[in-house]
């Protein structure tokens, strides 16, 4: 009888005799971690930033092909490998998410941490959501949670863009090219009302007619913004026409001489 009691489950005792143990034993061995990885980085510290940029660039790559699924335009044959590189300075919120979300892990484990020393009662509730498994250890458990963030941090916020954008909310553009393109059969060298989706390393990604346009930046001239009154305003069509017939004008006067 007394090998049983002593094999029984303390969390299943009374709170005045049970005593967390799950709980520690992973505390500790968070914290053997913790100190194996910070002495790791303090003998290699350019590994911080490079793990932080290349985890802030795959952020920013999920943003980027969130977005252009949103208009269903699949991006990935026209995506290089620099754009994988630059994607978090294409796209800095996802650093921001990143640092908020390192920051938040921190505290929410300190903080449930102070509550299971200070709370008895939490600490028995809580004990057995630490026990960890042969089948499925917690280390699963934290790796699948990160991936989770990553992926709920880099479009949490592309449903928004991309309602934006398609509602004409978002600033737009007067876009003179140096080569015309044909749609329909009519050569164009500026297009306006042009709203931004995004942009790589060799192409602009843009919105105009309620179609998604593949710009190379080698045939851009200018891109040169549109002031607008109100949020909901379009652009002034006299002015835009205006600057087209101007933009017609120089491109006959240089057929002439030519």
């Amino acid at each position: 009888m007394d090998e049983l009691k002593q094999t029984k489950d303390t969390a299943d005792l009374p709170a005045e005799v049970a005593v967390p143990r799950y709980g520690q034993q992973m505390d500790q061995q968070t914290d053997a971690e913790l100190r194996n990885l910070s002495r790791f980085f303090l003998k290699h510290p350019s590994l911080v930033l490079t793990c932080g940029y290349l985890i802030a660039s795959v952020m920013g790559l999920i943003f980027t092909l969130s977005l252009l699924d949103e208009f269903e335009f699949h991006v990935l044959p026209y995506l290089e490998l620099t754009d994988f590189l630059l994607a978090a300075i294409a796209h800095p919120k996802t650093i921001l998410n990143l640092i908020i979300g390192i920051v938040s892990v921190v505290f929410t484990v300190w903080f449930e941490r102070k509550c299971r020393k200070k709370y008895l009662k939490y600490a028995l509730w809580i004990d057995k959501s630490y026990r960890s498994t042969s089948f499925l250890p917690n280390w699963i458990w934290g790796a699948f949670t990160f991936v989770f963030y990553l992926y709920f941090a880099s479009t949490v916020q592309v449903p928004k863009i991309a309602q934006a954008i398609k509602n004409h909310q978002t600033e737009h553009y007067q876009l003179s090219l140096i080569y015309p393109i044909e749609p329909g059969g009519k050569e164009i060298r500026q297009l306006n009302e042009v709203q931004m989706i995004t942009r790589t390393v060799s192409y602009l990604w843009i919105y105009h007619q309620g179609q998604v346009k593949l710009i190379p930046h080698a045939n851009v001239a200018a891109l040169i913004p549109v002031l607008l009154k109100k949020p909901n305003e379009k652009p002034d069509l006299k002015i835009t026409e205006k600057a087209v017939d101007k933009a017609d004008k120089a491109a006959t006067t240089d057929k002439a001489k030519h």
